[in-house]
């Protein structure tokens, strides 16, 4: 009994050593939800996956802010132990890690060795860093981690493998999920190529028929490329015979009619059966001139630094094989190759893994890396020379692109929220209607008040704190980002309210300019506008008359905070989003004033200023009416009734005009107007409207027989 005693227990301490065939754990919902919002703290709901996606969206409010999944469900890579780990991964709207969660792991380091504390501060590396760009493992010594092809964090000591099995693991599904979700680009299933193919090709016709490509890179193209950058002239790349840094020969290795060719028979099998497992790809990389592929610093099997592959605009992981390292191997394949092949300076092939999302019969490009430094305490200088490569399509069994294919997440946010795209598309319609029908509307005061009062509650209320559907300077961010291919125009999408307005205002915009946004769509707005009814109707309070001189100065503020904003974008959207707090719309609308104090506090002000000065933050801050405005300028039409005495005598409209867009000359200045139609009441007006009045009372003092002609002429002048 003793002896078994002593075996359990025997048993019972190697469990953690061995290789682990159980289930992956998957925490309860409410846990999840926890673990989430760890993660996304400012989140005010978190959906469960769909069955279609295994994806946890994260919402602040109604707007997707990220999304969170768990790696077990994409992706099993065994770690040391033999066991995969169980990761719950965030990843923001704009494809940037927001962090890293260990839910289930059996190394023996972690468990028994150095314990859990720097696999998890491994882990919290991650946030803020790309999901399309390859994640290097690299020492803690390294100078600079932002030059070269990839994204770099610091290692474990002690614990190299487990590190690599965690890093992929993140990469890898974190590119599937992104795929799935939008943010990348969903590639057709990948190509698989034709064993039984082969053409007995030689060097020339390879290069003829693109199946080797050349990526030259000359000296003058190099000062060029650099000529802009503080690093100029300091580069100690070597200088060819021919001017030449870099000569490359580069190419697709699965296939049989280029692998052969490269790598004789014998090494074109050795290396599909020995070296590559089942969905593998290899490339190989000639290099002819002085500029090292690899340099004097790299480590043999891990991701090179001057070398990269982009397809559909990600980065693929690229990885160094121990494939032609043995002398005697690459002697042997030099034999074998003919005379036409340059004599080169440099033979290596790099694996792409199975799990990576690549279609070896799709476009991609080779990317050399060229890195400067412009002195020791500055982040080096990287630019990237680029060659494509593309093979027929005879040399791959293609798959049948009418397959099902995951229903992009969009298309089922827009079907779950049918019934307030149906409200919105209701309430724009009623806009519109308003917008032509407007000469008959502000014709009729009482009538017209009760229907822009109206609309203006249906815009805070529907649009604005149900649907969040505050337009903000940062969804320009995101359009810009489109726009240069940074992000994938799937995005726009998430959010289809958003989507409808932004369609429907640029539309106004070109037509009739800024204002039917600022004075009808704006949640915000609406909020100062009904201050100001409250301030000066009601509270009967003094309103502050800025003087039209300093009122046109002031007004040039917007537009100061909306080029600093964008310039800002250029260089970091993340520093654009921070400074975009100038706009109180997501502490009033999005977050209902519930946020922390300083937010709100602003925000207040703001509002309470208006009590005393009409919507203030739209005059003279609001970067979106700005940019609004700036590309508005060559709107259509200008159809706001105006008369000949208007501004002079008149100045009724000018005086009673809140945001101040009518000059003293009675000139409506369509960059400020807000398209409230106030003016255009008091035009048709005989009560308030002046020339009206005037023409009113001549009407009186002559001769009733032609009454018509004698008002329409005393209107006129």
């Amino acid at each position: 009994m003793q002896v078994f005693r002593v075996l359990a227990l025997f048993f019972l301490c190697l469990a953690p050593w061995l290789p682990v065939k159980a289930e992956q754990a998957q925490p309860a919902p409410a846990e999840m939800r926890g673990l989430i919002k760890q993660l996304f703290p400012e989140a005010t709901e978190i959906k469960a996956p769909t069955d279609e996606v295994a994806v946890w969206q994260v919402y602040q409010v109604t707007e997707v802010i990220g999304y969170a999944y768990l790696s077990g469900d994409y992706i099993k890579l065994p770690g040391f132990s033999g066991a995969p780990y169980q990761l719950l991964i965030g990843i923001e709207h704009n494809g940037l890690y927001r962090g890293v969660h260990v839910v289930e792991q059996h190394e023996p380091i972690f468990l028994h060795g150095l314990g859990t504390g720097p696999m998890n501060d491994f882990a919290a590396q991650y946030p803020t860093l790309d999901i399309r760009r390859t994640i290097k493992i690299t020492s803690a010594t390294v100078r600079n981690k932002t030059s070269g092809a990839n994204q770099y964090i610091d290692g474990i000591t002690k614990a190299t493998v487990s590190a690599i099995v965690l890093n992929e693991t993140v990469m890898l599904s974190a590119q599937k999920v992104a795929q799935d979700i939008g943010i990348i680009p969903l590639l057709r299933p990948p190509a698989t190529v034709k064993t039984e193919h082969f053409e007995a090709l030689n060097w020339q016709k390879l290069l003829d028929q693109g199946m080797i490509q050349r990526l030259q890179l000359s000296y003058d193209q190099l000062e060029q490329a650099f000529s802009d950058t503080s690093a100029d002239g300091l580069g100690d790349e070597p200088v060819g015979d021919n001017d030449q840094v870099a000569d490359l020969y580069f190419a697709y290795l699965n296939v049989p009619s280029i692998g052969r060719y490269l790598l004789g028979d014998a090494g074109y099998q050795r290396l599909m059966q020995e070296e590559l497992k089942t969905g593998e790809h290899a490339i190989a990389v000639i290099s002819v001139g002085p500029y090292s592929v690899l340099g004097d610093e790299f480590v043999p099997g891990t991701p090179p630094d001057r070398l990269a592959v982009y397809q559909n605009d990600q980065q693929i992981g690229l990885r160094d094989i121990d494939f032609l390292r043995d002398p005697d191997r690459l002697l042997e394949i030099e034999g074998q190759l003919s005379a036409e092949v340059p004599e080169f300076e440099e033979y290596q092939v790099f694996r792409i893994k199975a799990a990576a999302p690549f279609d070896p019969a799709s476009q991609w490009k080779l990317a050399l890396m060229v890195t400067r430094s412009p002195g020791y305490l500055r982040d080096d200088v990287v630019k990237e020379f680029h060659g494509q490569y593309q093979l027929p399509e005879r040399f791959f069994d293609i798959p049948d692109m009418s397959a099902s294919q995951p229903e992009p997440l969009w298309k089922q946010i827009w079907r779950d929220r049918q019934e307030r795209i149906i409200a919105l598309l209701a309430g724009l319609v009623v806009l519109t209607s308003i917008i032509f029908a407007h000469r008959w509307l502000t014709a009729q005061p009482k009538l017209f008040q009760a229907v822009r009062w109206g609309f203006l509650v249906y815009t805070l209320v529907f649009i604005g704190y149900i649907t969040q559907g505050q337009l903000s300077i940062t969804n320009v961010f995101t359009i810009a980002q489109v726009i240069t291919g940074s992000a994938n125009s799937d995005i726009l999408l998430l959010d289809p309210v958003i989507f409808i307005l932004w369609c429907y205002v640029l539309v106004t915009l070109v037509i009739w300019g800024r204002g039917y946004f600022c004075g009808w769509l704006c949640p915000f707005g609406v909020l100062q506008e009904m201050a100001a009814w409250l301030g000066e109707k009601k509270l009967r309070l003094k309103q502050k008359r800025v003087p039209f001189a300093l009122h046109q100065k002031l007004w040039k503020l917007k537009y100061l905070i909306f080029t600093a904003l964008v310039v800002t974008s250029l260089t970091s959207v993340g520093t654009a989003e921070q400074a975009a707090e100038v706009e109180p719309f997501k502490t009033a609308i999005t977050m209902g004033f519930v946020r922390e104090w300083p937010f709100v506090i602003y925000a207040m002000l703001l509002l309470i200023a208006g009590l005393y000065l009409h919507k203030p933050f739209c005059r003279y801050l609001c970067p979106l009416g700005a940019g609004f405005a700036i590309f508005g300028r060559f709107h259509l039409l200008r159809w706001l009734p105006r008369r000949k005495a208007c501004g002079s005598p008149c100045k009724l409209c000018n005086h009673r005009c809140g945001i101040k867009a009518i000059h003293p000359d009675g000139q409506i200045d369509y960059n400020e107007c807000i398209q409230c139609l106030e003016c255009e009441v008091i035009y048709h007006d005989d009560k308030q409207c002046v020339p009206l009045i005037t023409a009113s009372r001549k009407t009186k003092a002559v001769h009733k027989s032609k009454p018509d002609q004698v008002i329409a002429r005393s209107v006129s002048e």
